[in-house]
């Protein structure tokens, strides 16, 4: 089976530029599309991005909608307009901090995140991607407000949960220091995003999508891990997988893309789900871009059956672009007509 190959796409407004960057993705044996639907989209670009998703299904690709740092509960650069609008529904951090991020307890959160599910849907997306879905991660915010051992959530929504739900309060916070993740601190914040993403994807799949899901590829230790396995039982879920960026975590390509490979086929096989692979496209060091041919081949080789690179001609549209973002792109077409046409 041929597997289905993949691009992020942001970073442009233009329909006459987006008319031959449709071109340059067929040119590079991609199938389908992750437009990447910020809030900033959702305000301003209403009309482009369905006139977007149109032109991606006239062109034969399957287009894919990223609700890109929507509400800072998914990845990605951009800020969050419903943030500032809504402190009460801010997630509170362990030093006593609000974060620049929505608590998904919270039913302003909930609401914000439907109508963005509706807005995708309504203008053709198939599938809806969740990408790097996560409760606030300091050591991403380049801002650093917040020292990075820092966790959420210590809203109100969130403490009467929890002493409803353990008997007990949660422990208390103190400006400017931050406590370790209690284990029954970490089962909460784990239903806190299991139960709200049960409730997203089970929305979009009612409504005719696909659900999609990519999850940090972290130990299950780390503050920012989720638990597979119960995630990957969600109703009305499709697509699972994990984006290994060997080279953003300083990590050999073989061995990196094969454990992940692997944590994800045991998830996807028992359940019949698509296995999901990413590869970084940006911040690919010089002389080192044909080690996405060795890390796409790998995926497809130990079962991934959708691939998809982040994103088109090295994320040169942004600082952290690859050194060389032509040759990275150059690759990356040379290596999904391979596995297509194989």
């Amino acid at each position: 089976m041929k597997p289905e190959t993949g691009v992020s796409y942001f970073a442009n407004g233009w329909l006459h530029h987006f008319e031959r960057d449709l071109e340059d993705i067929l040119a590079h044996h991609c199938t389908y599309i992750v437009h990447c639907f910020s809030e900033n989209e959702m305000v301003f670009a209403r009309q482009r991005t369905a006139q977007f998703f149109q032109m991606t299904r006239d062109a034969g690709l399957g287009c894919w909608a990223n609700p890109w740092s929507v509400m800072g509960l998914f990845g990605g650069e951009q800020f969050s307009a419903f943030v500032p609008r809504n402190p009460d529904a801010c997630q509170i951090l362990s030093t006593g901090q609000r974060a620049p991020a929505a608590c998904p307890s919270a039913p302003e959160t909930r609401a914000a995140m439907k109508l963005w599910l509706d807005m995708a849907i309504d203008f053709g997306a198939d599938t809806i991607f969740w990408d790097e879905p996560h409760l606030y991660i300091p050591d991403w915010d380049d801002l650093h407000f917040a020292p990075d051992s820092a966790f959420a959530c210590f809203c109100p929504r969130c403490r009467d949960s929890f002493q409803a739900r353990f008997g007990q309060p949660m422990s208390q916070t103190g400006q400017g220091q931050a406590l370790p993740i209690q284990p029954e601190m970490r089962q909460h914040r784990e239903d806190l995003m299991v139960d709200f993403l049960s409730e997203m994807i089970g929305y979009a799949h009612d409504k005719g999508a696909k659900n999609a899901i990519t999850l940090l590829p972290v130990d299950d230790e780390a503050n920012e891990s989720l638990p597979w396995n119960r995630i990957a039982d969600i109703r009305g879920l499709d697509i699972f997988g994990t984006d290994p960026y060997w080279y953003l975590h300083d990590k050999d390509c073989e061995t990196f893309v094969g454990e992940q490979m692997k944590k994800t086929m045991d998830v996807c096989q028992p359940r019949g789900l698509t296995p999901h692979f990413w590869a970084q496209g940006f911040g690919v060091p010089s002389s080192r871009e044909n080690e996405l041919e060795t890390g796409f081949s790998l995926a497809v080789e130990r079962g991934a059956k959708s691939i998809a690179i982040w994103g088109m001609h090295g994320c040169s549209a942004y600082d952290g672009t690859s050194d060389d973002p032509e040759k990275v792109w150059d690759v990356v077409g040379k290596t999904f007509g391979k596995l297509r046409n194989r």
